[in-house]
């Protein structure tokens, strides 16, 4: 008796160990985005940033590009490393953020400034669909010695989709 009470304790036990829940959350994308009020495109942008956890195991990766032509300069933003991700399931937004290097091109000739960027997504309406407000995306990018960013863009997606997804699955 002893023994087929330790046994179902020892069966009890490692089924617990093994009933854990995983959970996958983030955002991808990639499009053409423009102002609110503009017609066509002004950047473009690719992202792709994933936040899994199982267990005690935990998971983190990303990479996200920005390029945008303001005032006679080109300006791209590629981040190096995801830092923090957050997920946002009821209003479909994610925010995100890591280090980054800036590139500006100008006439002038081409310059590289390290900082972090931060960016936040929404996802609006499904994907080929016409109907609700457009996914949008917003970027900031922060140099080490100052507070408020030394770039800024905000617009919404005019071609291209942003999926942001949170899943979760017992096991």
């Amino acid at each position: 008796m002893r023994k087929l009470m330790w046994l179902a304790v020892l069966t009890l036990a490692s089924a617990m160990a093994m009933a854990q829940t995983c959970v996958v959350e983030g955002a991808f994308g990639a499009g053409a985005a423009g102002m609110p009020d503009a017609d066509h495109p002004n950047a473009f942008f690719g992202l792709n940033v994933v936040h899994a956890v199982c267990g005690d195991r935990e998971f983190q990766a990303g990479a996200f590009r920005f390029a945008t032509r303001q005032e006679n300069r080109l300006i791209e933003i590629q981040m190096v490393r995801l830092a923090r991700l957050e997920v946002d399931v009821e209003h479909h937004a994610a925010a995100f953020a890591g280090p980054a290097v800036m590139t500006i091109r100008t006439r002038e000739g081409m310059r590289h400034v390290r900082g972090i960027v931060r960016v936040q997504v929404r996802d609006n309406r499904p994907r080929d669909s016409e109907e609700g407000d457009p996914d949008a995306i917003a970027v900031q990018f922060f140099v080490p010695d100052r507070e408020d960013p030394v770039f800024t863009y905000r617009g919404v997606v005019r071609r291209g989709d942003i999926l942001v997804f949170h899943h979760e699955r017992s096991r």
